[in-house]
């Protein structure tokens, strides 16, 4: 079945201004990219795995967009996170 991760438990946000929005780069595990085998809510930032992917640690790199206001200007990060498929 699929496993999901919560945003607590892969990453922390602090400090953004905004609507924050997330989306992912790549997945990797060694050289292969498995960026389809991968999902994440934009608005939650909950990651899910879909099913029938293999056992084993992958590397997401995951751009986190705040939408700025009034007062601060729209920003970009990129974040890696290792995920363990059960």
């Amino acid at each position: 079945k699929n496993q999901s991760v919560a945003l607590k438990k892969a990453m922390t946000v602090s400090k953004a201004q905004g609507t924050v929005t997330y989306a992912i780069s790549s997945a990797k595990k060694g050289k292969k990219n498995f960026k389809k085998k991968f999902k994440i809510n934009k608005k939650t930032g909950k990651i899910t795995v879909k099913k029938g992917l293999k056992k084993g640690t992958y590397k997401l790199v995951i751009k986190v967009k705040a939408a700025g206001n009034s007062n601060y200007k729209t920003a970009t990060k990129t974040v890696t996170v290792k995920i363990k498929v059960k």
